[in-house]
């Protein structure tokens, strides 16, 4: 049962913050940039929709005011103020109303824009032309000042720039959609659309750094994002296989399949599924012995097993008894319910979560104990009185002293034209809120954003080193701490370029790209004033230690507080510092159960299936930055120091926000739904000709389906309108995959994208080397690595069109900047440098 929100609601904060109150955001864009909006208004901006009359057309394929599903608690229409999809992405914004083609009201929109920040756009070079929007060009003679961010499928610039895009497809020419699912199935996507988020909050991060940038420069510049290489990250470094030389790794599940040993991270319980973290070495073989210690303990797995040492088994060296252990692992996890599990996994400490429904994951208590959920306002289908629950703040802020602060909570969605555009020029010239400098002298000289910036990072694995990576990119010094005794555990993944060892991993060297390495064994006493003078240096402390650890190094809040008044720091967990799952040791797999990705991404005969890996490890580190970019730029105004404390999986609830608040209204499912759409069909990955070759496709219209249904052979079917193809959707996909898996994978796109039709090969790793569009967007940058030698890593998904965001070095070995960083930076002497190595702290 749902606690209420009384009962479980925490103490009001001691004050409530708007991080970025200064800022005018306007809106100019559609769904695909709507969240990038969303979160700068989530993080305090004022964000003004600027929408044609009647908030349409209604039929184009991303109108958020259209987009299904629709509030049934409004009497089932499909007007203007009834999309979820509206509610969920505009909440906190106001709307006004201009037809562009009128001469006056593009005066208005010109004014409205003088006021402005940044503007967001959405959509490629062409159809923003064709909506009357401004380019960069003229946005930057209408107000220099403003930074223009533009969201889109494929990016401003290249080959695809005017390609037709949609969530599905776009993701196919990403890597995570090829990977993710059965292998005997299709490539699967979260039912739930995520890749625009992906890259509206990469948007964010650009648009912060730009205004970073534009404090010495006071000019505005482009931020572009295209949703495929947003999307890039999702598939972690198995997208850079390709580029490293090694071979492609494929569906299996809930996992991959690398070589001969096919991982799965879903095994059923009684009532449903979990996760378990079911590998091997040195960061996960302790979980893995107290795992099969208590299977042993109940008789549930052969004797032999109960000697093994999980930390150093080769299970790829002998697969047959990989494969008997796994399938007694079936056995015993099939014999208890989730909740059983779950508490053993608290009471042993194992890598085990339950797999959590959209129900479940709005009644877990992890959720509500945090105070996350706000109502919003909306009404139940079924009339009760229950208050529809939406995604809170990505973050629980305090000061770094401990006292709570909230962020000031959104409001509604707007109703159209409920603003003037007068009204709001005249709003703007009275509270003079305006942050905007005049442009310096040798202004086109643009700096890297965050140029002086000092980070003291502290993270291990993936979620908490991508933190660091972004900053790295955007120009900060970050300092990472490791120890020959607790080096990152993504040194032990693989691909090991030139033999196994800690300093040989290129997804190690990807993950911490762009930063100095010190090794410094903190659980030596010796090692805490060294720790403390880092602290005290770092404008930015970003930690990722089990909750209550920092405190135990000795780094209380207070002390931070004494040490460095105006530090920001964010300890990034799973699922943050508090409530009863935060005890839980864990990875990314394990909030994405958790969280309700696992179940939304799922065919209705099969477990669920991903998406693959652990997801919430590579987009919440997207959020965990825009936080932090947020309070650097309240810093800069106000010297306040902040603390952060930002639950990974909690932040990524935002993602699936249209299906949890989908669920209170109208108790739609989103569970089990494979790649069928709740607004298009066709709409699916269909066999080309070959060995797992696919392309996607989304009939996004009806004109696009006309084109379709000739080009396949069914002209008979031509003139079904949109709710007749959904309701024959099975049907029409079996005709559309009886033409495609004729079709040659390396020409498929560009037919089909040449009649019309939104359409995009489903690309692994391999494809992506090959690919014209990420190769216009330098996808790729090479560094060198002190073992390696030259290494190309993946680039920032961001580009900024005056200032350059990327590493300049490849992740360290371990140790390897040790004596500069203690030298350089901290002013240490060779004296003290020399007391520091003999007390063996500095290994």
């Amino acid at each position: 049962m749902t606690p209420t929100p009384e009962a479980t609601t925490p103490p009001p904060p001691n004050r409530v913050i708007s991080l970025l109150h200064p800022y005018r955001v306007i809106e100019l864009g559609d769904r695909r940039s709507a969240f990038a909006g969303a979160m700068l208004a989530e993080l305090g901006a004022e964000v003004i929709l600027v929408e044609p009359p009647d908030g349409g057309p209604a039929d184009a394929p991303h109108t958020a005011r259209y987009g299904a599903p629709f509030t049934a608690g409004r009497g089932g229409g499909a007007g203007p103020e009834d999309s979820l999809v509206h509610h969920t992405l505009n909440a906190g914004k106001a709307s006004v109303v201009l037809d562009l083609t009128d001469p006056a009201d593009r005066d208005r929109l010109r004014a409205l824009i003088a006021t402005a920040d940044a503007v967001i756009d959405a959509g490629g070079p062409t159809e923003r032309a064709a909506a009357l929007h401004p380019d960069t060009d003229e946005l930057a003679v209408w107000n220099p000042a403003a930074v223009h961010l533009v969201v889109s499928g494929y990016g401003t610039t290249g080959p695809k720039a005017d390609w037709a895009d949609s969530d599905l497809v776009a993701a196919a020419g990403g890597a995570q959609l090829a990977i993710t699912g059965n292998a005997d199935k299709p490539p699967l996507r979260c039912a739930v659309p995520q890749v625009y988020a992906h890259a509206c909050v990469d948007g964010v991060i650009g648009v912060l750094a730009a205004w970073a940038e534009r404090d010495r420069s006071g000019l505005g510049q482009l931020v572009d994002v295209a949703a495929q290489h947003s999307w890039l990250p999702a598939a972690f470094h198995y997208a850079l296989y390709g580029v490293w030389g090694y071979p492609n790794v494929e569906r299996n599940g809930s996992h991959v399949r690398i070589g001969g040993i096919a991982s799965r991270f879903e095994f059923p319980a009684k009532d449903g599924s979990i996760t378990l973290t079911f590998l091997f070495g040195s960061a996960v073989g302790p979980f893995t012995n107290r795992l099969v210690a208590w299977m042993h303990e109940e008789g549930a797995c052969d004797d032999e097993f109960g000697t093994v040492d999980f930390t150093t088994w080769d299970a790829a060296g002998d697969p047959a008894r990989y494969d008997r252990l796994a399938a007694q692992l079936v056995n015993f996890t099939s014999s208890k319910t989730k909740a059983e599990l779950l508490e053993a996994a608290r009471a042993r400490r194992l890598l085990i979560a339950p797999v959590f429904t959209l129900d479940e994951v709005l009644d877990a208590e992890q959720f509500h104990d945090r105070g996350f959920w706000r109502a919003s306002g909306l009404a139940r289908a079924d009339g009760s009185d229950r208050p529809v629950l939406r995604p809170g703040p990505p973050a629980k802020l305090s000061t770094l002293g401990g006292a709570p602060l909230g962020l000031r909570p959104p409001g509604p969605a707007p109703v159209l034209g409920s603003s003037r555009v007068e009204d709001l020029i005249a709003g703007r010239a009275a509270t003079d809120r305006s942050v905007r400098s005049v442009p310096a002298a040798g202004a086109a000289q643009a700096v890297r954003p965050l140029e002086g910036l000092k980070v003291l990072d502290c993270t291990i694995s993936f979620a908490g080193p991508t933190i660091g990576r972004y900053l790295a990119d955007l120009g900060a010094t970050v300092v990472k701490i490791e120890s020959q005794k607790r080096p990152d555990l993504a040194r032990n993944a693989g691909p090991f370029l030139g033999g196994f060892s800690y300093d040989t991993s290129a997804c190690f060297a990807h993950y911490n790209a762009g930063k100095l390495g010190i090794a410094l064994d903190l659980s030596k006493a010796e090692s805490r004033p060294v720790l403390e003078d880092l602290v005290a240096w770092a404008d930015v402390l970003v930690e990722s230690f089990a909750p209550g650890a920092l405190s135990r190094l000795g780094l209380t809040d207070a002390r931070l507080a004494a040490l460095n008044p105006t530090l920001i720091a964010l300890s990034s967990a799973m699922v943050g510092q508090s409530g009863p799952f935060s005890e839980l040791a864990g990875y990314g797999n394990m909030a994405s159960a958790l969280c309700g990705f696992a179940s939304t991404t799922a065919w209705a005969d099969r477990p669920p299936a991903g998406p693959m890996g652990a997801y919430t490890d590579i987009i919440s580190p997207r959020f965990a930055t825009s936080v932090l970019l947020a309070a650097l730029d309240h810093r800069r105004r106000t010297g306040e120091g902040l603390r952060i404390d930002f639950g990974q999986g909690e932040s990524c609830l935002h993602l699936l926000a249209l299906g949890l608040i989908d669920r209170q209204v109208n108790g739609g499912c989103w569970e089990g739904r494979g790649n069928d759409d709740v607004q298009w069909a066709p709409h699916g990955v269909y066999p080309l000709a070959g060995e797992d070759e696919w392309v996607a496709v989304a009939s996004r219209t009806d004109a696009e389906w006309r084109s379709l249904a000739g080009i396949v052979g069914r002209a008979d079917l031509a003139g079904l309108a949109t709710d007749q193809r959904l309701a024959r959707r099975e049907e029409l996909d079996r005709a559309v995959a009886a033409w495609t898996a004729t079709q040659d994978p390396s020409t498929v796109s560009a037919t089909l994208q040449a009649a019309g039709i939104c359409a995009h090969t489903v690309q692994n790793s391999n494809r992506l080397v090959d690919d014209e569009q990420l190769a216009a967007r330098d996808w790729l940058v090479h560094v060198e690595h002190g073992r390696i030698g030259a290494l190309p890593v993946g680039a920032n998904p961001v580009r900024l069109g005056r200032s350059a965001i990327e590493p300049r070095r490849a992740g360290p070995c371990l140790g390897e900047h040790t004596f500069e960083i203690l030298s350089d930076l901290l002013g240490y002497d060779g004296d003290r440098i020399a007391e520091l190595a003999v007390a063996e702290v500095l290994e």
